[in-house]
């Protein structure tokens, strides 16, 4: 499509004006109403998708001052010895626009002088008024540069200074300060946010700079309940077939049945909360909190660069400002009277961890992911990464396959101090655990200890290390693998494993569960981890339940390998053995 102007050149006026009267602005735009951005005389917007009546519409409101000002110069003309004066340039605009311009199309100025004199003053009054109404329409409406008219793309937001290889938008940051991170006076809430906004941002930066395709889309939300969000997600790229970097910062009012169910994995919380949260004669409705974190998912469109996940979140559980009865809460900050630890939650803690999915499985890529994970946790405490370790090959389990969803990584929750101890003016040891729940038969779960004294900061400092270290993780894998040749058949078996994230994500996923079970929650930034394509096959060939039974064994001759498939299965049947026995990579 190519955008033209509406009208040709117009002709020349007369010297004369008589629009000394007018502000000088307008003057200014009555004598020269050329000097403005009118669109060429040949524009291609073939790649912007502007089409018919958007195009006309945008072109008419830029060379309506033009056309009026035409109007209103030949309505003003002072009497000349010709009879008739030369009828007014139609435009391309309808008949009933003419119309509104003047009463007639064309002015006598023989034998009629009063009443030509009154007919020319009436019609700049009123030509006039339309004027200005078409610069205020003008000054609304048109772009506030003075080049020529372009058909463009949507304007990428300050913050787009630094770009990345696609020219993707980036999330706004000019806001935040990251001396923050380290202020130990701050709020531990504040501090998380901006943590995680500024590696959202750090993120975003590098995915776009390895995707020359598709961009990601900035979504910035609000939360009706109480807090806000950014989700940025790029789909159908070169790259990525799906990449999804999401923060949230919410906060609200937690029910007491969210409470209880919270309580199954953060043992002693019901009773940690000093309130009665069950019965009719329950100390209160509910207990506040608030939440931040960073959740991002990246699906590959090579099925030989792995996809992976990572989630780090920081949650809180603070007191209600009133009690069930209305009555106001002792507890509460406002309501206290000795004014010690007004600021201290009820209960806080860290969570998060981040694994690896490879379809295709290379062991030196599984090496260099862990062994990343490991120097950064190691520089804070040395029992954090084999313990978290194994709690991630426990947690991405998936039970009905018999299988893990990837090779690992680590994963913790609850992660907080001793009740004794005050968020940083006392120092402890920490109890970890590597995800081993209690059973009816061993009530007591053992426990492992930290090799050092560790305070709320010295946390926080561990979750940051870990959260920086996700891109020397797993950047140079994707930039090994993303050219490498694959078919069909690699296509194919790729579907199959996404097949499997999806189940483990619906079916087990505490943090899936815990957000579809959130009143107010974003449906679609939950479900942003899944990936555009997954596969089920029935009784598939290398990782189906129908050609292995429980046993191990064939269950008929018919799911005997065929002559050749050993060769060519090869490399489905090492990834698949690799998920059902977990093994050390660090």
């Amino acid at each position: 499509m190519v955008c033209s102007p509406l009208s040709s050149d117009p002709p020349a006026f007369p010297a004369f004006h008589p629009f000394n009267h007018y502000p000088a602005s307008l003057r200014h735009f009555l004598q020269d109403p050329f000097d403005l951005p009118v669109a060429p005389s040949s524009l291609d917007c073939t790649s912007h998708n502007h089409e018919g009546t958007g195009q006309r519409s945008e072109l008419f409101v830029h060379r309506l001052p033009t056309m009026l000002a035409r109007s209103l110069r030949l309505a003003a003309l002072r009497p000349s010895t010709s009879s008739r004066c030369p009828p007014l340039v139609q435009h391309a605009a309808s008949s009933s626009f003419k119309r509104a311009v003047t009463p007639s199309a064309s002015f006598s100025t023989s034998g009629h002088a009063s009443r030509s004199q009154s007919s020319r003053m009436t019609t700049i009054a009123s030509t006039a008024a339309a004027v200005l109404g078409a610069v205020a329409l003008y000054t609304s409406l048109s772009p506030r540069h003075v080049s020529p008219l372009e058909c463009e793309a949507a304007k990428p937001t300050p913050a787009s200074a630094i770009k990345g290889g696609n020219q993707s938008d980036l999330p706004e940051i000019s806001h935040l300060d990251p001396k923050l991170l380290t202020d130990t006076s701050a709020p531990m809430r504040k501090r998380m946010e901006t943590y995680v906004k500024l590696l959202q941002y750090n993120i975003v930066s590098a995915l776009s700079r390895e995707e020359p395709k598709a961009r990601f889309l900035i979504d910035s939300w609000l939360r009706k309940e109480g807090g806000e969000g950014i989700s940025c997600v790029l789909q159908d790229g070169s790259t990525f077939e799906k990449a999804g970097v999401n923060i949230s910062v919410v906060h609200g009012m937690l029910p007491p049945a969210a409470v209880k169910q919270m309580s199954a994995n953060h043992a002693g919380l019901m009773d940690k909360t000093g309130y009665k949260l069950e019965g009719k004669d329950a100390d209160v409705k509910g207990l506040p909190f608030y939440a931040a974190g960073l959740s991002l998912v990246v699906h590959p469109k090579n099925p030989f660069a792995p996809t992976v996940h990572f989630n780090y979140r920081y949650f809180e559980l603070t007191h209600p400002e009133k009690l069930a009865d209305g009555s106001p809460n002792p507890r509460h900050p406002k309501n206290c009277k000795d004014g010690e630890h007004d600021n201290e939650p009820i209960a806080w803690w860290f969570g998060g961890g981040t694994d690896l999915t490879p379809i295709y499985l290379f062991d030196e890529d599984a090496q260099h992911f862990h062994q990343t994970l490991k120097s950064a946790a190691d520089q804070h405490d040395a029992s954090f990464y084999p313990t978290w370790k194994r709690w991630c090959d426990k947690y991405f389990w998936i039970p009905h396959r018999g299988e893990a969803r990837g090779v690992g990584g680590i994963f913790f929750d609850d992660l907080t101090l001793p009740e004794w101890a005050s968020s940083n003016s006392t120092k402890a040891y920490i109890a970890l655990s590597d995800g081993t729940k209690p059973t009816p038969s061993k009530p007591l779960v053992p426990s492992v200890s930290s090799t050092k004294q560790h305070n709320q900061d010295s946390l926080f400092a561990t979750v940051r290390s870990l959260g920086d270290a996700f891109l020397p993780a797993y950047l140079p894998l994707v930039q090994k693998r993303k050219g490498t040749p694959f078919t069909e058949a690699h296509e194919r078996w790729q579907q199959i494993r996404r097949g499997r994230y999806v189940e483990f994500n619906l079916v087990y996923d505490r943090g899936t569960k815990f957000g579809l079970q959130t009143p107010g929650a974003r449906i679609e930034s939950i479900l942003m981890s899944l990936p555009l394509k997954a596969r089920w096959e029935y009784m598939e060939k290398y990782s189906g339940g129908g050609a292995q039974g429980r046993d191990g064994k064939a269950t008929t001759s018919a799911d005997e390998l065929q002559a050749g498939d050993e060769e060519s299965g090869a490399a489905e049947k090492k990834t698949q053995a690799a998920l059902r026995q977990p093994k050390d990579w660090a």
